[in-house]
């Protein structure tokens, strides 16, 4: 397993929200990840398919982790805004979520994700996330 995918693994689990839907890191590489979430009743809408707070919640969280294999040592971030547009169910059992950084400045970082269900590449989801760095509390 490659350091950022453990790094990424060990941040998951330090964020109570990322561990309760159930995230998983599929994929690490400087500026890029994949996280995955498994389909579970407590996550879906009432027509069967995974809730749209459930699938900001995903983008979100993949776009900080894709941050977090740039991020300068003593630094950590908040988000600022994201634009999520929800263009088709994401129903699988699986769903995916890849997320690449696209501007790392020094205080405002940007990362575009998109999400799918596995086994497709059809996207259903894509997400403009924008963030802070801010220095690490001691």
């Amino acid at each position: 397993m490659n350091e950022l995918k453990t790094r990424i693994e060990h941040e998951i689990q330090r964020q109570s929200y990322a561990c309760l839907l159930g995230l998983k890191v599929e994929e690490a590489e400087e500026g890029r990840v994949v996280i995955s979430c498994e389909k579970r009743r407590d996550l879906l809408q009432q027509t069967g398919i995974l809730h749209g707070g459930v699938i900001g919640g995903l983008c979100e969280a993949t776009a900080g982790y894709a941050i977090q294999t740039m991020m300068p040592d003593g630094k950590d971030l908040v988000g600022v805004e994201y634009k999520i547009s929800l263009m088709r169910a994401l129903a699988a059992d699986t769903v995916l979520a890849a997320g690449k950084v696209i501007k790392m400045g020094k205080q405002l970082v940007v990362a575009d994700v998109e999400a799918y269900n596995k086994g497709s590449d059809k996207i259903c989801a894509k997400m403009i996330f924008t963030g802070m760095l801010i220095d690490k509390e001691r």
